[in-house]
């Protein structure tokens, strides 16, 4: 069992009481006949999973940001999860400027990176206010510090591209997951180019950094590597000290790790997260599908945060095209994001599985009220296939219905199974 400190179960208490002012938590607590307690404990709560957030959506909200004004500081983001299932997530304005507020803090203590130099973003998909917008190769904040570049057509004349912008924006730090900075990487050495004088620091996000893929990028880059473990229900949850150790943001975020129905430590089991900043969208102990272990050891860094050791999750997984060239598997990710917006988001789930070179299977299912739209989000997403490669591969549908009796089972697979994966798991 976690140990929490004082002002952390101070923030934790505040957010488990305010769930109470929330529709579904009325409901769960009501129908479990739970007796009123003065003091809400963790372990009075439901574990959530990805599904619960999809199907209840806006009855976790306070019911303050139901109506005038409150309403009106909601953020909405979209997800698609470890399990390929969109959901959106809200947060309020204020929470989220908070959150990000401690990454550039981050970045200014660890690696002396200052809030107003210059950095440059790989995205899957930008939004404006709830709506996705139209996909543009790149874009620039009003206040030309940050250039963003996104993913959907990562072909490799787009790469050759996106390396000659950097070279123009010259920026101090790149954000970007480790799969597309290994695909950097891979066109930096075919093209002979090299990254500008001016980078400092790298940091990673959205997939487990093995130690192999972060030594392959430091040796390559020669800058400072941090690593952020991030979602978009609870923000930012853990940040990576000089050891490469991830620890946990315990302002942020509590972090349980479950095995067998009991919260554990230093024993792998399922991770899920309370978010202490999210005090809008209130999702408490919810599974991500990610595994690992929360490590009581101290850490070499001095710090006295848990340190969060994650053993399955996000990985960089590639899609291998004939020709045997890497494609990282978070362009399917974009390619997905932007099929469900143009379909009305009536996508319940969709995943990949690579079976050959030259073949793709995508199990795909909507939402009960959509029914029949299967074909339509094939079309739209074929449409969308940008790269050579990609476009000569053989997709295959497999349009799967909605079975609640076995919901979770059904959905208990990566986004992305590739043929790279089953050979090491071979071995």
């Amino acid at each position: 069992m976690e140990i929490l400190n004082e002002q952390v179960n101070i923030e934790l208490q505040k957010i488990l009481n305010a769930t109470q002012e929330t529709e579904y938590y009325k409901q769960y607590f009501s129908s479990a006949s739970i007796q009123k307690k003065v003091s809400l404990n963790l372990s009075d709560f439901p574990i959530l999973t990805y599904q619960d957030v999809q199907r209840e959506g806006s009855r976790f909200l306070c019911s303050r940001y139901h109506q005038y004004p409150d309403i009106s500081n909601l953020l909405l983001k979209r997800c698609f999860g470890l399990f390929g299932i969109p959901h959106t997530v809200y947060w309020d304005i204020q929470d989220d400027a908070c959150s990000q507020a401690f990454l550039r803090k981050y970045r200014k203590e660890q690696f002396d990176i200052a809030e107003n130099e210059k950095g440059c973003m790989f995205c899957v998909a930008q939004y404006a206010g709830n709506k996705i917008m139209d996909y543009t190769p790149m874009s620039m904040s009003q206040d030309g510090k940050i250039m963003s570049l996104f993913i959907q057509d990562l072909t490799n004349e787009k790469i050759k591209w996106c390396l000659e912008a950097i070279y123009k924006f010259n920026p101090v730090w790149l954000c970007l997951s480790p799969s597309i900075a290994l695909m950097l990487i891979d066109s930096i050495v075919i093209n002979q180019k090299s990254m500008p004088s001016s980078l400092r620091y790298i940091e990673l996000y959205g997939e487990i950094l093995d130690e192999r893929t972060e030594n392959i990028i430091k040796n390559f880059f020669h800058v400072q590597i941090g690593n952020v473990y991030a979602t978009k229900a609870a923000g930012i949850v853990a940040v990576s000290c000089i050891y490469g150790h991830l620890h946990i943001l315990e302002r942020n975020a509590v972090v349980e790790i479950m095995r067998h129905g009991k919260s554990v430590l230093d024993e792998e089991g399922d991770v899920c997260i309370t978010s202490l900043q999210n005090t809008a969208m209130l999702l408490v102990r919810l599974r991500n599908g990610d595994r690992g272990m929360v490590q009581s050891i101290p850490c070499p860094c001095g710090q006295a945060s848990p340190r969060l050791c994650l053993t399955q999750g996000k990985r960089s997984h590639f899609i291998i095209t004939k020709s045997g060239r890497r494609i990282s598997a978070r362009i399917l990710r974009s390619i997905a994001e932007y099929t469900n917006e143009e379909i009305s988001r009536c996508l319940s789930y969709i995943q990949f599985r690579q079976m050959e070179h030259n073949r793709m299977d995508i199990i795909l299912g909507v939402k009960p009220a959509f029914s029949g739209w299967e074909h339509e989000a094939a079309r739209i997403f074929i449409e969308k296939l940008q790269d050579p490669e990609l476009k000569q591969m053989y997709w295959n549908f497999i349009y799967d219905g909605l079975d609640k009796d076995n919901e979770i089972a059904k959905y208990e697979h990566l986004f992305f199974e590739s043929m790279e994966r089953k050979d090491s798991n071979a071995e």
